[in-house]
C-alpha cells in the first residue's frame, strides 16, 4: 500500500499549516440521541456525470457510534448534537464529521485534519443496513479465496499484492489486499456472482474497490482512496503466489554494524539507546506515524507485547514521523495514542514523514520503505531482525502467524 501512502505524504508536505479540529464544549444536557440502529453512510467522491460513492455502515447504541468494517468495530464516543448540528470526532486519528440532522438524514462533510482543507461530502440514512446494492443475482456466490493481484498493471508504477476474500451464501464479502509493505485492513461489501465491491472507513482512509469477474475467471477492477487517488487493478486466482519476504526489504547498510539514534521526547529530552534505561535490554524500535492505520494496528500489538514482557526486560521505543512536521503535532498525536491505544512505552519525535527526509535521520538503514518499519535488537544492541510494513488482523492467519513468531523472538531475546 506504499503508493497511496507516498502520494498522501507528497501532497501534504506541500503545506506548512493545517486546520485544527473544532472543539465542542457542549454539556450533557445539550446531547440528544440519534435514531438507534444501523445507518448507511457514504462519501461522495464523484462528479455529476460520474457519481462515485464510498459507503460504510455504522450503528448507534445509546451514546456510542460504532463503525462496521468486516470484523472490525470502531467505537466513537466523542460526538455532540445541539439543535440540528452534530460533530463527530473520530478516535486515534482525530478527524471529524460536521453534519446537520434532518428527518433521520445526516448531511455535511468529513474533515481530515492531517491535510490542508481536506474534506469529503458525506450523507447518512437511518434504518438502513445495506452497504452496496446488488446489480446482478446469480445462483452461486462462490469466489476464489486467494488471488494474485497487480495494481496499476501495465504502468511503470505497477506493484504486486495478494487478494484475500471470503464470500458467504448470501453474497456478503469481506477481505483485504496484502502488499509487500502492509495491508488494506478490513474491507466489507458484496459479491453478486459477477461484481465484487468492497469498502472501508477507519477514520483516516476511505477506500473503495470494485471489480468484474471476466469470462476467463480473472478480476478487472478499480481502486479509489478518498478523492485524491484512483488506479486500476487486475487479479487471477492463485494459491501459491508469494510476495517478497517482509524481513528482507530493509537492512543495515554496508559499513554499519549498529542501529543508533538520538531524538527528543515530548518533554524535550534527548533519548538514545545508550541511555541507562535501555542498556542490556532487548529492545524493539518502531518507526511509525500517527496518521498511518497499519502503524496503529502494529501499535495495538506492541502495547500487548510491552504489557506482557516489560517486567521481564523488554523495552519498546516508537520513533514517530509526522506529516505535519512539528513538535506540537507530535505532542497531540502522543496524547491521542495514550488515550485511545493505552501506549505506555517510550515515544520520540523523529521529524517529517517524507521518506527521503526521514531516512536522513537514520542513515544506517538502506531506506525507509514503509511505515511501520520495526527493528528488533538483542541485549547487546545487535540488530536481529528488521520487519518492513505490517500485516494486521484483517489478514487473518498471516497476522496470527506473525504474532506467534514475533512473541517467540521476543522470548528468545529476553532470555538469552
Amino acid at each position: 500500500m506504499r503508493r497511496f501512502i507516498l502520494l498522501n505524504i507528497v501532497i501534504l508536505l506541500q503545506f506548512i499549516s493545517c486546520s485544527l479540529p473544532v472543539e465542542t464544549n457542549l454539556s450533557d444536557k445539550d446531547k440528544t440521541n440519534l435514531v438507534a440502529g444501523m445507518w448507511h453512510g457514504y462519501f461522495d467522491i464523484g462528479k455529476k456525470d460520474n457519481p462515485i460513492k464510498i459507503p460504510f455502515n455504522f450503528e448507534v447504541i445509546n451514546d456510542k457510534i460504532i463503525i462496521h468494517n468486516g470484523d472490525e468495530r470502531i467505537e466513537v464516543t466523542k460526538f455532540t448534537i445541539k439543535n440540528d448540528s452534530i460533530y463527530i470526532k473520530m478516535p486515534v486519528f482525530g478527524s471529524e464529521f460536521k453534519l446537520t440532522l434532518n428527518n433521520n438524514t445526516l448531511k455535511g462533510t468529513w474533515h481530515n485534519y492531517n491535510k490542508l482543507d481536506y474534506q469529503l461530502p458525506f450523507t447518512a440514512l437511518a434504518n438502513n443496513d445495506s452497504r452496496f446494492e446488488k446489480t446482478v443475482t446469480r445462483s452461486s456466490f462462490k469466489l476464489a479465496k486467494r488471488w494474485k493481484v497487480t495494481f496499476s498493471p501495465g504502468s511503470d508504477n505497477a506493484y504486486p499484492a495478494i487478494g484475500l476474500f471470503e464470500v458467504n451464501v448470501d453474497g456478503k464479502a469481506t477481505g483485504t489486499f496484502l502488499t509487500e509493505t502492509g495491508d488494506y485492513r478490513y474491507l466489507e461489501g458484496i459479491y453478486d456472482g459477477q461484481n465484487l465491491k468492497l469498502s472501508c472507513f477507519d477514520g483516516a482512509h476511505a477506500f473503495l474497490f470494485k471489480a468484474k469477474l471476466m469470462d476467463d475467471g480473472n478480476l478487472i477492477g478499480d481502486f479509489w482512496s478518498g478523492k485524491h487517488w484512483h488506479e486500476t487493478w487486475e487479479a487471477s486466482p492463485n494459491d501459491d503466489f508469494e510476495l517478497t519476504d517482509m524481513d528482507k526489504l530493509t537492512y543495515l547498510k554496508e559499513g554499519y554494524d549498529k542501529f543508533s539514534f538520538s531524538f527528543q521526547n515530548s518533554n524535550g529530552d534527548f533519548i538514545s539507546l545508550e541511555d541507562e534505561q535501555f542498556k542490556g535490554k532487548a529492545t524493539i524500535v518502531q518507526i511509525t506515524g500517527s496518521w498511518c492505520p497499519n502503524c496503529m494496528d502494529e501499535t495495538r500489538f506492541l502495547v500487548e507485547a510491552y504489557n506482557k514482557y516489560h517486567s521481564r526486560g523488554l523495552e519498546i521505543i516508537a520513533i514517530d514521523y509526522e506529516i505535519i512536521n512539528s513538535m506540537e503535532q507530535f505532542k497531540e498525536s502522543e496524547k491521542r495514542l495514550k488515550e485511545h491505544l493505552n501506549v505506555n512505552y517510550t515515544m520520540l519525535f523523529g521529524g517529517a514523514a517524507n521518506k527521503s527526509e526521514a531516512i536522513k535521520t537514520l542513515p544506517m538503514l538502506n531506506h525507509i520503505m514503509s511505515y511501520p518499519t520495526t527493528i528488533f535488537l538483542d541485549k547487546a544492541g545487535n540488530v536481529r531482525k528488521i520487519h518492513t510494513g505490517f500485516s494486521g488482523p484483517g489478514t487473518g492467519d498471516l497476522y496470527h502467524n506473525y504474532v506467534e513468531k514475533t512473541n517467540e523472538l521476543i522470548e528468545m531475546l529476553i532470555t538469552e
